[in-house]
């Protein structure tokens, strides 16, 4: 096992298909593949699809499929996928979604104990917890390091002790070096299945590896129940986190419990944090410092919010996001979205959130992308002012990008003792006074015309009047005011000024 690489709980084809028969669907895996798995999703034919999806397809949405599927039937390429005759599609999604929902909440338990600094033997508490065995760690000299309390009612009694160490049990130790393929079980960097002799248990096993250096082992040892293939991979994961806390105790690593949320609202919020919490949270999450975020804030529109909802909300955002790092804070949902895992557009990401915002009564501010973790305080602030835009604005406007408030921000940050209405375009003060002494609606034309792009046809209908009584009125504006409306600066400026006239009518 490569310990820079972090290990997360996807699940392959052949994982799937053993959980899926034990919920009682007939499921074979077919084709070759080593893919694994992120989340579950329903294929609509014609939608664009992703390699780390396995994809529920129904007969008739495609003939041929060119990525992972899980279907009645097989599909006429060559792809691997999960064959469940007879099984109804929306039953085969929900067991999908059910067993991600697992795999991914398995893991964020045993991060949450890292990002906590526990110990070893809480680590293994919690496995055993999850693999439903009892877990040990022993160290290159078979001294037990860490392990659960039930491991005390597999060992028998003679077990060794020796200045006030506990060794791993000679039953399990001479079942290993009287055998001939023994040597072997070093070479191993994955999960491996020891088979005992018929007196002494099976164990799963993992090597516990530093860089090429071997430090130990983790063995989870059959009790209460049989191996299934999604526990090899929880014990990859769960080694290469007593890994990171062994690191920790070697450095001499002694802090407070902080989760993983704690260190990234940090972050996010601009206080100073320990590199090696950056670190730790960059392995754990597999990004990089240099990779551009965004950042999503979403909050209820009426305060009657409920916790049920929340944590509903909660899995419903790991499902659309699963490359994004996704938090509750202080009544807000908040994303934390990896723009390199999950390169999307304005436009998808839109229909990504539109459906949540409906089923959940919610608006939502979404920053700019930033370039780097150093302006992840950027981000957040951003998406936090846009969501302030949104229930301003209280309209079917669910989502507002941080881009449609950007001018706003810009206006407020004006210097004392200057105020808005210093600022506004004399042209167009005149107008105003104008048309209020003269009852002339020139004002109103050239904000049309303006806001149009200086379109005449877009602007006749827009007013409802004919092309030359628009002209015809442009040419009394000119008289009137000298605008150089084909100067960009000056157009640009004009527009600000409209801005502000808005906002103050606003307010008044």
């Amino acid at each position: 096992m490569d310990t820079t690489a972090m290990l997360h709980m996807h699940p392959d084809l052949p994982t799937l298909e053993e959980e899926l028969t034990r919920a009682g669907f007939a499921c074979r895996a077919v084709g070759a593949g080593t893919a694994r798995f992120t989340d579950a999703r329903r294929y609509r034919a014609g939608m664009a699809v992703s390699d780390d999806i396995l994809y529920v397809v129904e007969a008739g949405d495609a003939a041929a499929f060119p990525g992972g599927y899980a279907s009645a039937g097989p599909m006429e390429t060559g792809s691997a996928g999960l064959v469940c005759p007879g099984a109804d599609p929306a039953r085969l999604l929900d067991a999908l979604l059910e067993l991600f929902d697992r795999f991914r909440a398995q893991e964020r338990r045993l991060d949450e104990l890292v990002f906590q600094n526990a110990s070893l033997n809480e680590l293994c508490e919690a496995g055993a917890a999850l693999l439903e065995n009892p877990i040990c760690i022993h160290d290159d000299w078979f001294v037990m390091i860490a392990r659960s309390q039930e491991l005390s009612q597999v060992l028998p009694p003679d077990y060794i002790m020796s200045s006030s160490r506990e060794f791993i049990p000679r039953i399990i130790i001479d079942d290993f070096k009287n055998d001939t393929e023994y040597l072997e079980t070093y070479v191993h960097r994955e999960a491996q299945l020891w088979e005992g002799s018929p007196n002494q248990p099976s164990c799963l096993y993992m090597n516990l590896w530093e860089g090429e250096i071997y430090r130990g082992r983790l063995l989870v040892v059959k009790y209460r129940r049989g191996f299934r293939r999604a526990d090899y991979r929880l014990t990859e994961v769960l080694t290469q986190r007593a890994m990171e806390l062994l690191g920790r105790k070697r450095l001499g690593v002694d802090r407070p419990h902080r989760s993983m949320d704690d260190i990234v609202y940090d972050l996010l919020e601009g206080r100073p944090t320990e590199p090696q919490e950056i670190g730790q949270l960059t392995r754990m999450l597999d990004w990089q410092r240099s990779d551009s975020v965004l950042c999503i804030r979403m909050r209820q529109q009426r305060p009657d919010d409920s916790i049920l909802m929340a944590h509903a909300l909660h899995s419903e955002l790991f499902r659309a996001f699963p490359e994004g790092y996704i938090m509750f804070n202080d009544r807000q949902q908040c994303v934390v979205l990896n723009l390199r895992k999950d390169p999307t557009t304005p436009a998808r990401l839109s229909h990504r959130l539109s459906p949540l915002c409906r089923d959940y009564c919610l608006y939502a501010g979404v920053s700019s992308p930033v370039r780097a973790l150093r302006d992840w305080p950027v981000a957040w602030r951003q998406a936090e002012l846009a969501l302030e835009r949104a229930f301003e604005l209280r309209s079917e406007r669910w989502i507002v990008p941080f881009s449609d408030c950007a001018l706003d921000t810009l206006l407020d940050g004006l210097p004392a003792p200057m105020a808005l209405n210093h600022l506004v375009a004399p042209e167009l003060i005149r107008l105003m006074a104008h048309d209020a002494a003269h009852d002339t609606p020139y004002f109103e034309t050239l904000r049309a015309y303006l806001l149009l792009e200086r379109d005449i046809p877009r602007t006749s209908e827009r007013l409802i009047i004919h092309r030359t009584t628009l002209l015809y009125r442009l040419r009394k504006i000119n008289e009137l005011v000298e605008l150089k409306l084909n100067d960009p600066d000056k157009r640009l400026y004009l527009l600000v000024s409209l801005k502000i006239l808005e906002r103050e009518g606003r307010r008044g």
